[in-house]
């Protein structure tokens, strides 16, 4: 009888797999019109460049840096770690950076670049007003 609960007791704690879904992260990537370079002027045309610079997240192909609204990169696994890239028109890297949402206490990031600084990762939220993205949550 001994046997039979602990092997039960054994079965219940087993983890289930495959049956819950990891939870994933967003990466908002601020729009060249809301995060200008230093000294980089939009004139009244609105017209906004970035140079050729695209953005790169792990093995995703790259994407074209967003001019006018931010661009959402989603389903970034909260446990893993992530290579964040700047590549340019010729598809060199620029600056990257490994980072964790664990590193960050938030799943939605704010991501800007503006040439001299390099790269910055913050959390999303009341202090990235140039990220503009819209999160269900």
């Amino acid at each position: 009888m001994r046997v039979i609960v602990i092997g039960l007791a054994v079965v219940l704690l087993l983890p289930t797999g495959g049956t819950a879904e990891s939870e994933t992260g967003t990466v908002c990537v601020a729009a060249r019109a809301d995060d200008p370079f230093r000294g980089q002027v939009i004139p009244p045309t609105g017209e906004v460049t970035s140079g050729g610079l695209q953005v790169k997240v792990d093995r995703r192909p790259a994407v074209p840096w967003p001019q006018r609204e931010s661009l959402k990169i989603e389903g970034l696994d909260l446990k893993e770690r992530h290579l964040l890239a700047v590549v340019d028109a010729h598809g060199k890297p620029v600056e990257s950076l490994w980072f964790r949402f664990t590193s960050y206490d938030s799943k939605h990031l704010c991501m800007f670049y503006d040439g001299y600084q390099g790269i910055g990762l913050q959390a999303d939220g009341r202090h990235c007003p140039w990220c503009r993205c819209k999160y269900a949550d």
